[in-house]
């Protein structure tokens, strides 16, 4: 039992490339949907009989909203997203991976009016073990998480500035994805305890003309200082301080 985000450890390397995997970007597929109330709570669904069972294939944004009232669970709201990675090279022992981050693009959030200014949200990722159907995928079949990997806090939109990118630290998970052969499978959902806790970011659905902003992720490889005619004398590695 661990009461803390797992960590990873690659051995220490020198960087040599950044593979980054992106919809439509050399051809890769990045599938993703989310489930639950959207961004209307599900208003135009029966909440008993429908809005379990409701699909949002193709639709090009997403909403992930928790709160602690569970009578408001029309509003929930939480995404799965799917990164092939057959486009890595094969890993030896002079290559390794040395960090993965993904990306999503926030461009609105819930809140406001009568509600006041809507909060941070802490958005958590998890690792997925299933492969799922973006077609059929609903909140009663979605897979259920394996490992909860990671965490940012997502501030409201500033309207003053473009839309705004958040990163995820999901290097274990790729290197255990990637080791396993298999994709990388993560779901994100949210710690969040008021009713206006949404945000709204573009999916991989969205049009070319905001490709940059669909959900990317990013592979930093490298070669490990063990290697053959690799030196990394001049690393400098500070001391942790007690």
């Amino acid at each position: 039992m661990r009461f803390d985000l797992p960590e990873y450890y690659p051995p220490l390397s020198l960087p040599e490339e950044v593979i980054t995997i992106r919809e439509g970007l050399d051809g890769a597929s990045v599938v993703d949907a989310h489930v639950g109330g959207h961004g209307n709570c599900g208003a135009d669904l029966d909440h008993w009989s429908e809005w379990g069972e409701a699909n949002y294939a193709g639709y090009d944004r997403i909403n992930i909203q928790n709160q602690w009232d569970i009578a408001d669970y029309p509003c929930f709201s939480k995404y799965f997203v799917t990164f092939p990675l057959d486009s890595l090279p094969a890993l030896t022992p002079d290559k390794v991976i040395i960090s993965a981050t993904l990306t999503l693009t926030l461009f609105g959030n819930a809140g406001g009016g009568e509600w006041g200014e809507p909060p941070d949200s802490y958005i958590q990722v998890f690792t997925v073990s299933e492969d799922w159907v973006e077609s059929t995928l609903s909140w009663n079949n979605a897979p259920l998480a394996l490992e909860n990997i990671s965490g940012t806090w997502i501030q409201p939109r500033d309207y003053s500035l473009p839309d705004q990118p958040y990163l995820w630290n999901v290097s274990r998970a790729v290197a255990q994805a990637y080791a396993n052969g298999e994709p990388l499978r993560l779901a994100l959902y949210s710690a969040d305890g008021e009713r206006h806790t949404g945000k709204y970011f573009w999916s991989s659905d969205v049009g070319d003309w905001n490709a940059l902003a669909r959900p990317s992720l990013q592979v930093v490889l490298g070669k490990p200082c063990e290697a053959p005619e690799i030196d990394c004398n001049f690393l400098y590695i500070p001391l942790a301080k007690k």
